[in-house]
């Protein structure tokens, strides 16, 4: 599903990834662990195809390197559901519109299908009630629920997570883990970059380091597997 071919990735001076060769297969769980600033973002946007590799090439199913078309990229936006670290909702559009907009992007804009999927989708996060609220009339925790309903609402084959209970209280945060590891036993891969090793618990799946630009499997750290079993773990 993805594969990192010798990817190197540079911003001026800065070298946020450093001759990276990995593989992701569908339907796989995985978390990225690393530090703030250690690439974990730059390693999600390859995926997207928003940056391109210095050096090396990305592929993501049938989407091998390169700058994509506006059609390829609408493609692309069909299987990959992103959830942003700062949301990335649009301030002067509802709970509805904000969801609504991911699968008018690609391409489907028939309101027969269009309403029916938002729907679900808020329902599937609880904020089906909240459909017409403008994202400041949201909690800190409501608002990561409507990211998240944006990046399922098309069903995708991978979603991606960056640091997806940020500054959540534990039982936000922990509620925010249990749906996206809900959504991934429905059969959606999950990537997910984190911080915190807590989290990396509670998520489980192949577990990778990100540090100095480096990619490799395995990272220390743990938290007592009680805690990790009942969906907290300190979070």
């Amino acid at each position: 599903m993805i594969a990192f071919e010798h990817v190197t990735k540079r911003y001026g001076e800065r070298l946020a990834l450093d001759d990276v060769t990995w593989r992701m297969e569908e339907g796989e769980c995985a978390v990225v662990l690393g530090h703030s600033a250690a690439g974990k973002t730059t390693l999600l946007r390859l995926i997207t195809h928003e940056t391109q590799p210095t050096t090396g090439t990305v592929t993501v199913g049938t989407f091998r390197g390169g700058r994509l078309s506006r059609s390829h990229r609408a493609l692309l936006r069909r299987t990959i559901g992103v959830i942003y670290e700062d949301f990335r909702l649009l301030s002067d559009r509802t709970v509805f519109e904000n969801v609504a907009l991911a699968l008018r992007i690609a391409g489907q804009h028939d309101e027969s299908e269009v309403t029916p999927k938002v729907l679900s989708a808020l329902r599937e996060v609880g904020l089906e009630s909240h459909r017409d609220l403008l994202p400041a009339e949201l909690s800190f925790g409501e608002r990561q629920r409507c990211a998240i309903a944006r990046a399922v609402v098309n069903r995708p084959t991978l979603i991606l997570a960056d640091e997806p209970t940020g500054a959540l209280e534990p039982k936000s945060a922990a509620e925010v883990l249990s749906l996206l590891l809900r959504i991934h036993k429905e059969g959606a891969a999950l990537l997910l970059g984190t911080t915190r090793v807590e989290v990396a618990n509670v998520i489980g799946g192949k577990r990778y380091l990100l540090e100095d630009g480096r990619l490799r499997e395995g990272a220390p750290g743990s938290v007592p597997m009680q805690a990790a079993a009942t969906g907290t773990g300190g979070l």
